[in-house]
């Protein structure tokens, strides 16, 4: 296995217990259930093909105008007349980045698109016809990260569709803000960005490169979902998954940038279950394009 990456498979485990409060059974069928999908209406439908319908909301928050997103909640009952429909209590929603694969020539129309600064990729695997990435990257915190921007993109070669075999790469855009220097840096450097496709953050601005005594660093990480459905035309296929990441040993992370790749099997009946370490409490910190 590559270093950095932890690939989950198998069936999600979610604690069922019992308990009693006065002398009531709790009937709840699971706990802390964490999944991934897409909301559609005020149905959230996971990658597994399970319908919830969210009858406790204790996020805090109104969940609304959220596509696709990671969900934690609690299980309480089948939702009468359905087959695959569950009534749940949500504990948290955060938004995932979704977007469509480019090919090279289409990343090419867009010199943004074509830089490979380096990045972790902590966390994927492939369901509901999606390769979800957890991915993490540095920002400074000294500005403020909400004052970062980062680009990612998934590239690949058309002409490999239909062959049961796909390569992407996986293409990061820190716009200077990265350990040793983005390698667009001086394109990037007090550059406004343009307004394209919505890969750019609220106000266009991209980070303004600092020197390296000034900024004090920090992790982030986020969720992206890439879809791979509407691309690929094989039942079955063979996926490699590239992309450029930092040297890391015992004392952190390295300026030096070393190629990573790990492979994937791709199905159109594939429905893996999310990680189950909750790390989406750091999602959309910052802007993530």
């Amino acid at each position: 296995m590559t270093k950095g990456i932890r690939i989950f498979t198998g069936i999600l485990a979610a604690a069922t217990l019992l308990l009693s409060v006065s002398c009531k059974k709790d009937e709840t069928l699971y706990y802390g259930n964490i999944t991934m999908g897409n909301f559609v209406g005020d149905k959230f439908i996971s990658d597994q093909g399970n319908e919830f319908t969210i009858v406790e909301n204790q996020t805090g928050e109104e969940i609304k105008d959220t596509k696709r997103a990671i969900m934690q909640c609690d299980v309480l009952q089948k939702t009468a007349g359905t087959k695959n429909g569950y009534d749940v209590r949500v504990s948290y929603v955060g938004e995932v980045l979704t977007k469509d694969p480019l090919t090279f020539d289409e990343a090419g129309t867009d010199p943004e698109k074509t830089i490979e600064d380096p990045i972790l990729v902590d966390q994927a695997w492939i369901s509901g016809g999606y390769l979800n990435l957890y991915v993490m990257f540095e920002v400074q915190v000294n500005p403020k990260p909400e004052e970062s921007k980062h680009m990612i993109n998934l590239v690949y070669d058309p002409s490999s569709i239909g062959t049961g075999k796909i390569t992407f790469a996986l293409r990061h855009n820190a716009y200077g803000e990265t350990l040793g220097g983005s390698q667009n840096e001086e394109e990037n450097s007090g550059e406004s960005s343009g307004n394209e496709s919505g890969d750019n953050d609220t106000n266009g601005n991209s980070v303004q490169t600092q020197s390296k005594d000034m900024i004090q660093w920090g992790l982030a990480g986020a969720y992206v979902s890439f879809q791979l459905s509407e691309i690929i035309t094989d039942k079955n296929a063979e996926l490699t998954l590239q992309w450029k990441q930092h040297v890391i040993n015992e004392y952190g992370w390295m300026a030096e940038v070393q190629d990573q790749s790990y492979k994937l099997t791709y199905s159109k009946d594939n429905f893996e279950h999310v990680p189950l370490v909750l790390k989406s409490k750091t999602l959309r910190s910052f802007p993530l394009d």
